[in-house]
């Protein structure tokens, strides 16, 4: 089958619309909810038909029943979802993040607009999203990302059937990373606010006629924002490192 419409091939640009449609649906930086989806999709649509002379000759030959055509698009649709959703998931280990130095601050219950999303979020984790999508343009790792996109047909060829064993072993890894992330984000806080309740417990042992939850409630406050400041950097260094191999992987 060879049709073509002003010049592009339409077959090929399906299949590759498809994978790539179901990674620019979600991939960070991306896939922001506040991106609409039609930019998203026509994003794709120009970046399959860009990189579809370059893969030409790995484009299987359609199937013979319409039925095998639909297999064909939504295996490669499934493929999509799978390596997109995995970066997401390293994403959400932000929110990990801002959930726990929410509760270490005590402001969990604080919630703000999320720019990123189309609702409201905790505050600590909305900075946190917000902190992350800016640095991925900053730093450039939107171009790994999309020489991910491309790169992925070396890791699972056009055509193939979607790897289950692989695909569940790559959520696990991806589940687990991004929950390791996030604890690593918000360690300094946790330390923090272990080493200040104990003091709390030894100063209203010594002292019992201090009013000890109104002495700690502003200092667990002030002392909590200046180690989470301290430890960003780092935490965020952590963060981007992990979406960088995994990008790296990906290309």
């Amino acid at each position: 089958m060879n049709l073509t419409l002003y010049g592009v091939e339409i077959w090929s640009t399906a299949l590759l619309f498809a994978r790539i449609g179901g990674m620019i649906m979600l991939l960070p930086g991306f896939g922001e909810p506040a991106v609409p989806a039609r930019v998203r999709l026509g994003f794709a649509l120009a970046m399959a038909i860009g990189i579809g002379p370059a893969l030409a000759n790995a484009v299987p030959e359609p199937a013979n029943t319409a039925w095998g055509m639909a297999f064909q698009v939504g295996a490669e649709v499934m493929i999509g979802i799978l390596l997109g959703g995995a970066a997401r998931m390293l994403v959400s280990s932000l929110a990990t993040a801002g959930q726990i130095v929410g509760m270490e601050l005590g402001i969990s219950f604080a919630q703000t607009a999320d720019p990123t999303a189309t609702g409201s979020g905790q505050l600590v984790a909305v900075f946190l999203g917000v902190m992350g999508v800016a640095l991925i343009f900053a730093t450039g790792l939107h171009h790994m990302f999309l020489e991910g996109i491309a790169g992925s047909y070396q890791v699972i060829s056009l055509g193939t059937p979607p790897p289950v064993g692989d695909a569940a072993q790559l959520a696990l890894e991806a589940t687990s990373a991004s929950f390791r992330v996030g604890f690593q984000i918000a360690v300094p806080l946790i330390v923090a606010g272990m080493i200040f309740r104990v003091g709390l417990g030894v100063l209203s042992r010594l002292i019992p006629q201090i009013q000890v939850f109104f002495v700690a409630l502003p200092l667990q406050i002030m002392g909590g924002l200046v180690v989470f400041a301290l430890g960003l950097s780092t935490g965020m260094l952590i963060w981007l490192d992990s979406l960088e191999r995994y990008a790296t992987w990906l290309g």
